[in-house]
């Protein structure tokens, strides 16, 4: 029953510590699953100038931070 417990909460420990290191940069994917809609979406949005703020890195690499999308979700875009 103790190393049960201890199990617990090495993994709450673990899943703690994975968040704290997570990047704050998702690519269109991820950037997607986290606002609930498509990476077409996505880049429907990028094609017309809408949607959350993105970074294009190394002139093809197209990035989103995390704040970016909380400040779209909040309605607060600027671009």
């Amino acid at each position: 029953m103790q190393s049960d417990s201890i199990v617990m909460i090495e993994d709450a420990v673990r899943r703690v510590l994975d968040t704290h290191n997570a990047s704050p940069w998702r690519d269109s994917e991820a950037a997607a699953e986290y606002l609930g809609c498509t990476a077409g979406t996505m880049k429907t949005w990028r094609s017309r100038g809408e949607g959350p703020r993105y970074h294009i890195i190394q002139k093809k690499l197209v990035r989103y931070h995390v704040d970016d999308l909380d400040a779209f979700v909040r309605g607060e875009v600027t671009r």
